[in-house]
């Protein structure tokens, strides 16, 4: 008598898949949100790099917003004078066209070219394998369980059956120029060892991660991930997505999207006077009243009583919010 039932392996993969870096700087769509799109992009060997937020004048070149940007692991507001590094991720929120011409300017930059490597042949393995290859992204895979050969055929470009611990597997994958690692293995252990050996053998490799257990988030963080996603998050914002009927937006751990009632300190002040980016670091993309939407709202929107803020940000900056507005 279920309503839904929710595959979470497989979408665990796909999530992963989502935020690979390969081939060029490109800005792939990592979310919907109406009529806007949240999208990331690699900064690394494109102009962008070693400039700070406010040098890049992103927003006056193609209206795109920058809300966000990915370091080591952890998601930092886009403060003005935040500088790019060559490690740098940013996420930024715009209509269709204006993500398309961010990538009319980033299209003609090389970020990586050579095949993405897969640790992990198991459904979440799978699942990311078969997505990187729907965006026409080369794939390698290692898998130690030499029995799942036969599932796996087909789905990367090149099987390595091998244990990834085992230097000459991963010299054989691919290991020293690939653009990005995908860890999918279900022992977060492994996936910690994993993230410290690949991070060691390539420097440069943007690596993602997924984590079984929620408290095993930091670690994976400390050993060098890029991105990593627990079952535990997906679970949430999938769920929270189908009571609110609205679109699935995943940006990662402590990351998400949040409902807001506006509150009383803030009513008939203006989006810019409330200066809730200064003040709790969220960052407002639509605001809704009476059944209609106001998406990418300008500085001088109005706020109103009954009006509710649909903002992204961390849980930290949630209370923060809470704290100062309420």
């Amino acid at each position: 008598g279920a309503t839904h039932v929710l595959h979470l392996t497989n979408r665990l993969g796909e999530h992963l898949a989502n935020r690979v870096s390969a081939g060029t700087a490109l800005a792939h769509v990592i979310g919907d949100f109406h009529d806007l799109v949240i999208a990331e992009f690699p900064v690394h060997n494109t102009p962008l790099q070693d400039k700070t937020i406010r040098e890049t004048r992103l927003r006056e070149f193609t209206g795109v917003t920058m809300v966000g940007v990915w370091e080591h692991g952890r998601f930092h507001q886009a403060q003005p004078d935040l500088r790019l590094t060559p490690q740098s991720v940013p996420v930024v929120i715009g209509s269709k066209a204006q993500v398309e011409e961010l990538n009319e300017m980033l299209g003609i930059y090389d970020s990586n070219p050579n095949p993405v490597l897969v640790i992990g042949g198991g459904k979440v393995g799978r699942a990311a394998a078969a997505a990187l290859k729907q965006r026409s992204i080369p794939v390698h895979m290692v898998e130690r369980d030499s029995s799942l050969e036969g599932r796996i055929a087909g789905i990367p470009d090149r099987l390595i059956i091998g244990d990834a611990a085992d230097r000459s597997v991963l010299d054989a994958a691919g290991i020293a120029d690939t653009p990005s690692v995908l860890l999918t293995t279900h022992d977060d252990a492994m996936n910690v060892y994993l993230t410290v050996y690949c991070r060691r053998l390539n420097p440069d490799a943007r690596i993602l991660t997924r984590v079984t257990h929620e408290r095993n988030v930091e670690a994976i963080r400390r050993a060098g991930a890029d991105f990593v996603l627990s079952y535990a998050t997906l679970g949430v914002q999938t769920v929270l997505s189908l009571v609110r009927k609205s679109e699935l937006v995943v940006l990662g751990e402590e990351v998400s999207l949040f409902y807001l009632p506006v509150p009383r300190s803030l009513c008939d002040r203006t989006l810019a006077g409330a200066d809730l980016g200064a003040r709790c670091g969220l960052h407002v993309i639509a605001v809704q009243r009476d059944g209609e939407l106001n998406t990418n709202p300008p500085p001088g929107t109005k706020l109103l009583d009954g009006a509710e803020l649909i903002a992204l940000g961390t849980a930290d900056q949630r209370e923060r919010f809470a704290e100062i507005y309420t």
